[in-house]
């Protein structure tokens, strides 16, 4: 049995073809608002009516100038001065008093301290138990914690007296030639006045 006919009928069946709404009007269609005369611009014109339109100004021409932008002087940045190594160690101390005299303190344990001018940087002498002198007070830059400056004779005082070879060219390095270096150490409950 052999069916014929059936489909092509239906495929070559195409729906009507429909054309969707136009959003706007022609543009050759004219609308009339009652009580407002047409504009007298052609028809279908999107220019705008010269009688309404507001006058435009014509260019003003400008002038080129005689010679490119002058040039500005070089930027130049102050710069900081150089800080000698007593000036930074300076710097590390904030509110700073010195005492009149050699002020006796005792410490029932307590750290020697040393700032290393040339690495910026605090590095610990050792521990120190008993009698020290100090010679002033300041609050540590940084930390905010008060401290007591303490003269220290290299590999001498307060019972400090092997210092790493490391440690003394370092010393060396930051321009103490001598014996003496400025130190310090936290003021504690464990440091008390004598």
């Amino acid at each position: 049995m052999t069916v014929s006919g059936c489909m092509e009928t239906l495929q070559r069946a195409q729906p009507p073809v429909a054309r969707p709404p136009s959003p706007l009007p022609s543009p050759l269609s004219t609308r009339t608002v009652p009580g407002v005369l047409p504009s007298p611009s052609a028809p279908g014109s999107l220019a705008p009516d010269p009688a309404t339109a507001a006058p435009t100004a014509s260019p003003v021409p400008v002038a080129p100038s005689p010679s490119p932008l002058p040039s500005l002087p070089p930027l130049v940045l102050p710069t900081a001065p150089a800080l000698t190594n007593e000036e930074r160690w300076r710097a590390q101390q904030q509110d700073r008093i010195v005492f009149g005299d050699l002020q006796p303190y005792y410490s029932a344990g307590s750290e020697l301290w040393w700032f290393d001018p040339v690495n910026q940087t605090h590095v610990i002498l050792g521990q120190i138990t008993g009698d020290f002198v100090a010679q002033a007070q300041f609050v540590v830059r940084g930390q905010g914690v008060p401290a007591l400056e303490v003269p220290y004779q290299l590999n001498r005082s307060y019972g400090l007296t092997a210092l790493s070879p490391a440690l003394l060219e370092r010393i060396a390095a930051a321009g103490y030639a001598s014996d003496w270096i400025e130190t310090y150490v936290f003021l504690t409950p464990d440091v008390v006045p004598r």
